[in-house]
């Protein structure tokens, strides 16, 4: 199977009070670089692109080995940088995971299993702790012309919530790999260990 990753990395940080959540540091490095780094290393992925605004971000993106896409709708919400990313995904791919950059924690084994999961059983793998679904989740091509027509702030659990006998739910123990950074309490959580 031709499973490609799209990387959202174009929002606003909006509650994050003022400071622009994708370039704080996390264990050193920019927490961006993470998830970036992740998917283009991890084997998994025959395409990466990363969905950004920002020229440092487009930049480590490319040297990395990835595409990136901008977004000009990007004020409008998460669905614009969704459905850039999903036109811009070579005609042969047959799944695509959609991953946020503010999740630094995830790793390739948990990637790899969504991967597994979603490719065979052709359906939308859901990573799910506690019953609480998160991200990244996995679509299969059928539902690429849906994540194309995504506009203000819904992104892919819009779709699959339409489609829930086509979901497959994968669920973990483990809630940390998971965690995402939103605000500074978030933030602060994670760097105070």
């Amino acid at each position: 199977m031709n499973t490609a990753a799209v990387i959202l990395a174009a929002g606003f940080s909006r509650r994050m009070q003022h400071a622009d959540k994708l370039k704080l540091n996390i264990a050193g490095v920019p927490m961006y670089q993470h998830v970036i780094s992740l998917a283009c290393t991890c084997g998994l992925f025959s395409t990466v692109i990363v969905v950004t605004n920002q020229p440092d971000i487009a930049a480590f993106a490319a040297q990395n080995g990835a595409q990136a896409v901008e977004n000009l709708r990007a004020a409008h919400g998460m669905g614009t940088s969704v459905a850039a990313g999903t036109r811009a995904l070579p005609e042969n791919t047959d799944f695509c995971a959609f991953l946020t950059a503010d999740q630094p924690f995830l790793t390739a084994d948990l990637l790899r299993n969504l991967v597994e999961t979603a490719c065979g059983q052709n359906k939308i793998a859901v990573p799910r702790v506690d019953g609480a679904p998160k991200s990244p989740c996995i679509f299969p091509a059928r539902y690429f012309g849906q994540c194309k027509a995504l506009s203000a702030d819904k992104g892919g659990k819009g779709i699959y919530q339409q489609h829930l006998d086509d979901v497959v739910w994968v669920d973990f123990p483990d809630g940390h790999a998971w965690r995402d950074i939103d605000t500074q309490t978030d933030y602060s959580a994670v760097i105070s260990g």
